[in-house]
């Protein structure tokens, strides 16, 4: 099957569905030593293994007792034969294990919905089971990679490349690059470079080349969270300072002025207008931003709608707009955790009169500058520039930020074992 490891705009690492322990050796044995290359210089992970040597790929999991690895599977053989014996004798067996455990949990998740969202995440679910073929007998003979798990006991020096490296290395396997385990990052990408290959566009597609395999319970949380939210009716906010509101999943021109010429308060309109947009002329008028937002109503309304993820949308405004997406999701221990977060800025001082004028040709804009009209003389034209300038930075702020968080989305809304979880808790 086709399974994409990676977006086109995310990071390459593979995905961890089942941990197995490789038996080192006991003794030192002659194996062939892998060519001497700084790590760091590298685009793979390089983990040092006592009377092993240097396991070179791609770190997808570690913790304090195991480091799993993406490894190629030739490269394993002729650098070290009897190391990769060991880990093959076991390979199929474990994997098979897995792909049994697989199929409860997707069992299991079933029954966590009623009405279209049982209908939606069912057929989903229905959907991948035929790509994975999980009632088929398991074969990992032909694929070019394969999954190593390290006893952390028997491992040294750790070096973990950055993500983008990472994507350097995949897009050279993928090009059948010779020696990506011992070459440095520069040469890679000059060779990459050479043959003509768009490395910003590459589309990096490898998980047909890895076995399924088993991840942990909180990552496959983390999962479900991220599927759910990229297939089921989202629960999303957006605001500033302590007032916060739910939004529907794109905003609007009108959205982006929400509120900011309500009356009330105290204040006429117009300087409400002011305080609510964060305005120089009005920083002394009880602005609370800066505060922690209160995550109590969000999370309250996410597990009312039976969710286990929600987004939330921090604006501060002024000078400079800018916009802060959080996705939230609940973990094992029943807490909500980040998962995700995305931050994009807009100036008002670059925002066209073009874009203004399209902002003020809405409807729902269009009225809120004819009630602010009839103020009359007392508007200061110079603020209402101000606001305007400011409802397009942030609309243009926001859509960035959760055209970001899209993608981010979509990747899991696809296939349900590719490509890896990565959690910020």
């Amino acid at each position: 099957m086709k399974i994409a490891l990676s977006h086109s705009n995310a990071t390459w690492k593979a995905s961890v569905l089942l941990a197995f322990f490789v038996l080192l050796p006991t003794v030192a044995s002659a194996q062939q030593k892998p060519k001497s290359v700084d790590p760091k210089r590298l685009a793979v992970d390089v983990v040092s293994v006592h009377q092993v040597g240097r396991i070179c790929g791609i770190i997808v999991d570690r913790n304090e007792q195991s480091v799993s690895m993406v490894v190629r599977r030739e490269w394993l053989k002729q650098t070290y034969p009897e190391f990769f014996a060991s880990h093959l004798a076991a390979e199929s067996q474990q994997i098979e294990a897995g792909r049994d455990q697989i199929k409860k949990r997707i069992a299991d998740w079933r029954s966590d919905y009623e009405g279209d969202d049982a209908v939606a995440i069912g057929d989903f679910l229905d959907e991948n089971l035929r790509f994975l073929e999980l009632d088929k007998p398991v074969d990992v003979s032909g694929m070019a990679f394969t999954i190593v798990q390290l006893d952390r006991k028997q491992t040294g020096r750790i070096y973990a490349q950055t993500e983008d490296k990472h994507r350097i290395a995949g897009i050279a396997w993928s090009e059948k690059v010779a020696n990506v385990e011992s070459t440095s990052l520069r040469v890679l990408e000059r060779n990459l470079k050479k043959n003509k290959v768009d490395i910003a566009g590459y589309q990096l597609k490898l998980g047909n080349e890895l076995p399924a395999v088993f991840e942990s319970d909180e990552k496959w949380e983390a999962r479900k969270a991220l599927i759910e939210f990229g297939i089921l009716e989202r629960v999303e906010f957006q605001g500033s300072g302590t007032a916060f509101f739910q939004r529907g999943k794109k905003p609007t021109a009108a959205q982006a002025m929400q509120g900011l010429v309500n009356g009330g308060g105290g204040f006429s309109q117009i300087d409400r207008l002011g305080k609510e947009l964060g305005l120089p002329e009005f920083k002394d008028r009880g602005n609370e931003r800066g505060r922690d937002i209160n995550l109590a109503p969000m999370i309250k309304a996410a597990e009312e709608a039976n969710r286990r993820a929600f987004s939330v949308s921090i604006l501060t405004q002024g000078p400079t707009v800018n916009v802060k997406m959080q996705l939230y999701f609940k973990a094992l221990d029943n807490h909500w955790y980040p998962l995700a977060e995305y931050s994009n800025s807009e100036r008002l001082s670059d925002q066209n009169s073009d874009e203004i004028d399209q902002v003020k040709q809405d409807p729902q804009v269009s009225k809120m500058l004819e009630t602010l009209n009839q103020v009359g003389g007392g508007v200061d034209r110079s603020i209402l520039d101000k606001a305007l300038r400011s409802g397009v930075a942030t609309k243009k702020a926001l859509e960035k930020s959760m055209d970001e968080l899209d993608k981010f989305v979509d990747q899991y809304a696809q296939e349900i074992d590719n490509p890896p979880v990565k959690t910020l808790k």
